[in-house]
């Protein structure tokens, strides 16, 4: 006995090609935006040690400058060199690069500034999404000597 398809019936072949087609982007978007987070949140946490590293040298010892050893601390770690630029330290602070000839009690601060660019590029048009970020990180102790 021989079954008869009918005419009416479609031809389906390729309709799981076109649904993969259609959910790869979202996904591929996804994907890159938790890569760029990563990234991203690891350069901060790379910042927010560098800067901390500075503040406490400048606190604890006289003879460094807490510019070098921040400069030094972040040019140190692998994720700081792969998508970044313009490191800056700066000190708002009223004492200065060391707590030397300071009063006791003034705080020491210390602040960070990157620019860091995105690893996967995003597929939108620049006033939607950016393409880089700026981190900053501030670290503040206090003089404990004059």
């Amino acid at each position: 006995m021989r079954w008869r398809i009918s005419r009416k019936a479609r031809d389906e072949r390729g309709v799981s090609a076109v649904e993969f087609a259609l959910t790869l982007i979202p996904l591929l978007m996804v994907i890159a935006g938790i890569v760029n987070f990563g990234l991203i949140f690891a350069q901060q946490l790379s910042l927010d040690n560098a800067v901390r590293a500075g503040a406490r040298a400048g606190v604890v010892q006289t003879g460094n400058v807490p510019g070098t050893i921040a400069t030094n601390q972040w040019n140190s770690t692998a994720i700081a060199k792969t998508q970044t630029s313009g490191f800056a330290i700066s000190y708002p602070g009223a004492v200065g690069s060391t707590c030397k000839n300071s009063t006791f009690g003034q705080s020491m601060v210390v602040r960070g500034v990157v620019t860091s660019k995105f690893l996967i590029p995003w597929p939108l048009p620049g006033s939607l999404v950016p393409k880089q970020v700026t981190l900053s990180s501030q670290a503040e102790f206090q003089c404990e000597y004059q």
